[in-house]
């Protein structure tokens, strides 16, 4: 009952951390450091002769929609075929799926619960999770796991999603129980039908 009577509050600072998780770090950018020179904060010493530089979501998000742009006129120019910048397209288009549930909460925020509305808020929040532990097993698998607890964007990202994730499907559920019951929530009061 209390997510569904708080949603637009609990919505809105879903938002606002979505946007810092967003500002923080979520990769590096390998650059050459020989290993007899220090790597000064806040680049880190990944291996050998490589420091990583931090680099916020916000600009690999940039980065792979000129990616994306780049390869779709490439396509349409015939420049290049599908086949031989697949990887890259389909890397740009899955981030996409970061940027969804900012789309479907604001929805939900500005235009009220529908259920399909909901249903497609916690789609998006089920893809965005999964795409973001897809994320942290591929960081975990490359073996650097140490030097990545110093990008916090992204696992801020992940734990966010499940939270919001939890928080929808709450929501939905307490919406239908109310409704079935005969009571409805209209600006966090109970009003029978």
């Amino acid at each position: 009952m209390w997510t569904n009577e708080h949603k637009k509050v609990w919505r809105v600072a879903v938002l606002v951390l979505l946007l810092v998780a967003i500002m923080g770090p979520w990769t590096f950018e390998r650059i050459n450091v020989p290993s007899e020179y220090s790597c000064s904060p806040p680049h880190v010493r990944l291996e050998g002769d490589f420091c990583g530089v931090p680099l916020p979501g916000i600009k690999v998000f940039s980065f792979m929609v000129s990616v994306f742009i780049n390869i779709s006129v490439e396509l349409v120019t015939g420049a290049t075929v599908l086949t031989d910048r697949v990887r890259e397209f389909l890397y740009s288009v899955s981030l996409s799926l970061f940027v969804l549930p900012f789309v479907s909460t604001s929805l939900l925020i500005l235009r009220g619960d529908r259920p399909r509305r909901q249903v497609f808020s916690i789609a998006t929040w089920g893809l965005a999770a999964g795409a973001g532990l897809l994320i942290g097993v591929l960081i975990g698998l490359s073996g650097n796991l140490k030097y990545y607890r110093f990008l916090w964007g992204i696992w801020l990202y992940i734990g966010l999603a499940a939270i919001a994730l939890v928080l929808e499907v709450l929501t939905l559920a307490a919406g239908r129980r109310l409704s079935q019951g005969g009571w409805r929530v209209d600006a966090g009061i109970r009003q029978p039908h």
